[in-house]
């Protein structure tokens, strides 16, 4: 609409008499507009209308706090697993409904910028545009990107120049550190909201509390020398809790678990070893020598561990597929070193190889009455799979992976429902879909990131399943596949832990978990690996203990916010409803 009136406006008795109007669309647009700009005070969230899944009630509690009573400036710090970054959405989505927010920036970890943009796009409708270049934060007003590219000086000023409406920082205990790039960063950024996600807003210094609310309510915790005297006995241990907590409850919300009264049915864990045979045997020692050959010969600044841990789980899924991907490697220069006689042997062993695990997958099929979702890391894998089971009579194999059209994965979903199928699925398969007619997971090979783990799990095992879930974990034996079982099993017990738990446990390790078990497995060998890997054990078991400690530092900021997790049911994800 082009023209515009104020009351006692002359003007608008003038265009009337000349017959100035709308047209009839601009017209109840206007009309429109107008209602949403009565709406004050939040008191109807209009994004609730607008999105195609439904939050559920502590999400939309927490949505309305954060823009009625904080003016949208917050720390969400529910527990882990109950879904902050729907909470984040549903804020971003009213305020854009309301035009109150035209810019927003995203900053998440690097592994997470994929999940966010398909996330908002495909619950909210909200599409954001990946900032690589220095322009690109002047270039879009809906920008994503991770926080370790935000920070660095060259980009760090771009986005500086520029003011943002809104800005959403996940994982923000990264900003603990005021001396760090990321908070410094943040700080200097010209933003009206803002919203810092975290479930662990304090890991191990009630400074880092202190760091994060003076992000959003610079003085709300009065000096920093003020804060250390009137709140904190200790570094870990608060006091005055009573007016802490008033403090705090200004610029965060936090919701425990117990406090959702949702629920799931329990987890029968099975874990199935292969035995290798000689052929496997042959092949996987060959593979590995060859491997740490190779990454010991590269110089250290050139050396890049993904190809080789790429390598090392195809070995253990199908060493055919590992061959192949070894080769395309070699001829692109990604893995240098190799021998071609070496290659040539590898490629003979692998020849004789029929993996102990087919055998295993049949097993716990013919169990669960061949009804499962049987998830691989591999295409190849799956496709050697799905034919091996339909050669030995399994019926109504169906393959799922990322190479088939929306329609296709439609049907096949539809046909694994209906038919009581088996469904071999790459990863795929582990994002986004609800599978709770589903009882039985099968993890053919494991994924080395435990959260990937969780996340194929959280696929069956979720809000909505009624039935004990079944998950069978199938590795191979005396690989370093086993070994990986065993640290989540015996170390941190991942299995019977709250879903998004393991989240909290690992951010408290000093490198990936997958990153660092594969230096381990390409530096050592023998005896000396054996004292690594023993290490690295210990570590797990350290993180698990910091992880309960932080948590324990969060009951006593929150009162009795968090129940002990063995009094917590565990289970999948709280998203929110579709």
């Amino acid at each position: 609409m082009q023209l515009l009136y104020h009351v006692g406006d002359d003007a608008v008795l003038e265009d009337f008499l000349q017959g100035r109007y709308d047209t009839r669309p601009w017209f109840f647009l206007r009309v429109q507009a107008e209602r949403l700009s009565l709406s004050k005070g939040f008191d109807r969230l209009l994004a609730l209308d607008a999105i195609p899944v439904t939050p559920y009630d502590h999400q939309v509690r927490a949505v309305v706090k954060v823009l009625r009573h904080m003016r949208g400036r917050a720390v969400l710090a529910d527990e882990v697993g109950l879904g902050k970054t729907i909470e984040a959405g549903l804020i971003m989505k009213e305020y854009l409904l309301r035009g109150l927010v035209r810019s927003a920036l995203v900053l998440t970890p690097a592994n997470l910028v994929a999940q966010w943009r398909q996330e908002l796009e495909d619950k909210f409708g909200i599409t954001l545009r990946q900032a690589t270049a220095r322009t690109d934060w002047t270039r879009y007003d809906l920008v994503i990107s991770s926080l370790d590219r935000a920070k660095r000086p060259d980009h760090a000023a771009s986005i500086a120049a520029r003011a943002w409406d809104l800005v959403v920082v996940d994982e923000a205990h990264r900003l603990k550190d005021r001396a760090s790039l990321a908070w410094q960063l943040v700080n200097r950024l010209q933003k009206k909201y803002i919203l810092l996600l975290t479930a662990t807003p304090v890991q191990n210094d009630l400074s880092e509390l202190y760091n994060l609310i003076t992000l959003l309510k610079p003085g709300q915790l009065h000096t920093y020398a003020t804060f250390r005297r009137e709140f904190t006995l200790d570094r870990h241990s608060p006091r005055n809790l009573d007016t802490l907590r008033e403090l705090i409850d200004d610029v965060m919300v936090r919701t425990a678990r117990r406090d959702t009264f949702l629920r799931f049915p329990p987890r029968e864990i099975r874990s199935m070893a292969a035995p290798m045979s000689e052929a496997e045997r042959a092949f996987y020692s060959a593979l590995l020598s060859l491997l740490r050959k190779s990454f010991a010969a590269t110089p250290k600044a050139q050396r890049n561990v993904l190809p080789y841990m790429l390598l090392l789980r195809q070995a253990t899924s199908h060493p055919a597929g590992s061959i192949r991907t070894l080769r395309a490697m070699q001829r692109r220069g990604t893995i240098q070193h190799v021998e071609s006689r070496a290659l040539e042997k590898l490629h003979r062993l692998a020849g004789q190889v029929v993996p102990g695990k087919f055998r295993l997958t049949e097993r716990a099929l013919h169990e669960c009455g061949h009804h499962a979702v049987v998830f691989t890391s591999f295409k190849e894998t799956l496709h050697r799979l799905a034919e091996h089971l339909e050669d030995r009579g399994v019926p109504a194999v169906i393959r799922f992976h990322a190479g088939l059209s929306s329609s296709a994965r439609r049907e096949a979903l539809e046909r694994f429902r209906q038919e009581r199928a088996v469904l071999v699925s790459t990863e795929a398969g582990s994002e986004g879909l609800n599978l709770q007619f589903c009882r039985t997971v099968i993890n053919y090979d494991l994924p080395w990131n435990p959260l990937r783990l969780e996340q194929r799990i959280g696929r069956v095992h979720r809000i909505g399943q009624t039935d004990p879930v079944r998950i069978y974990n199938l590795v191979t034996a005396r690989t370093i596949e086993s070994y990986i079982l065993y640290l989540l099993n015996k170390k941190i017990d991942m299995f019977s832990k709250v879903i998004g738990e393991l989240e909290g446990i690992l951010i408290n390790l000093a490198e990936p978990f997958e990153m660092r078990l594969a230096e381990t497995f390409l530096s050592w060998s023998g005896e000396a690996l054996q004292h690594r890997l023993k290490e690295f054990g210990a570590e797990l078991e350290e993180a698990a203990r910091r992880f309960a400690h932080q948590r324990r530092i969060m009951d006593s900021l929150f009162g009795a916010a968090s129940a002990p997790l063995s009094e917590v049911a565990t289970g999948g994800e709280a998203v929110g409803r579709e």
